[in-house]
């Protein structure tokens, strides 16, 4: 017999954060965005148009993520990892590029990132069988 961990939440609970999570980030990162666009000078509509569209495109490929590897098979770890990395570092590299800063470090940043997050995940999903 299958040892199982015992799970906290119901499933209409884990229902309802696999949209509401998504959402809830989308709206800090969209936010995020605005700030690093307005550069400390004051509050624009062109920067909080960036930051609402940036909200949803975060979100839109959040949720498409999520439903894409939740029907990929469990024993493609390393794409899963993958999926997950890559989305991690463009959405770091995209926020980070906000800042006006020379291109280099922010593409040098964004690979760090997403190898480090890969490792993470590849670790992570490969060890344990239920991820």
């Amino acid at each position: 017999m299958a040892h199982t961990a015992p799970t906290v939440f119901s499933e209409p609970a884990h229902r309802l954060a696999r949209w509401v999570l998504p959402v809830v980030l989308g709206v800090v990162y969209g936010n995020w965005v605005a700030v690093n666009r307005r550069h400390g000078g004051p509050i624009t509509g062109s920067d909080l148009a960036w930051g609402v569209w940036s909200a949803f495109a975060f979100v839109a490929v959040c949720v498409a993520l999520v439903q894409v590897t939740r029907r990929l098979r469990r024993e493609l770890h390393a794409l899963h990892a993958l999926l997950r990395a890559v989305f991690a570092g463009a959405a770091l590299g995209f926020l980070y590029s906000q800042t006006g800063d020379d291109p280099r470090p922010v593409v040098i940043t964004t690979l760090l990132v997403t190898a480090g997050v890969f490792l993470l995940l590849f670790y992570r999903f490969h060890t344990r069988r239920d991820a």
